[in-house]
């Protein structure tokens, strides 16, 4: 039988430009990776998931239950942090080997029980709730563009 082993490394950016890095498999201390230390944090990540609608596509962040990890998931939701998630497939030492997935999320909500508080983490192109990204399409980005909205077949 094979052990197919993930961990992610998650990288928390306030408005103000504070940076925070954390990992969720290494118990031994801090890791070391791309020139960055990456401290543990015991969570559980939730990739990728699309509404039925399609309008929106969210993830969430599974953390024990406490008084610092909630006040520190609230202080991530009033203050919209920019999340940036990288999933590993680890080696047999517990160091990354490929990269499965890489993901940017906008901290948006919270829910908790007695066991744990949930980070929810939205698109940040969501559809219906929040604003795109103001950016403007050039010629030079991507070629020729249309003029008109007609669509001809043929």
């Amino acid at each position: 039988m094979s052990l197919f082993v993930i961990g992610n490394f998650v990288t928390f950016t306030a408005p103000t430009g504070a940076v925070q890095r954390w990992q969720n498999f290494f118990t031994e201390g801090a890791v070391s990776f791309n020139g960055q230390n990456w401290n543990l944090l015991p969570f559980v990540y939730r990739g990728a998931q699309k509404t039925r609608g399609g309008d929106n596509i969210s993830s969430q962040l599974l953390l024990p239950a406490n008084p610092l990890t909630l006040n520190w998931v609230q202080d991530a939701v009033n203050s919209s942090w920019m999340v940036e998630v990288e999933t590993y497939q680890l080696t047999d030492t517990y160091s990354p080997g490929s990269r499965l997935g890489h993901e940017f999320w906008i901290a948006t909500g919270l829910g908790y029980n007695t066991q744990a508080v949930e980070l929810q983490l939205s698109s940040a192109l969501d559809a219906l709730g929040a604003q795109a990204p103001n950016a403007r399409i050039t010629h030079e980005m991507v070629g020729a563009l249309p003029s008109t909205g007609a669509i001809r077949s043929g």
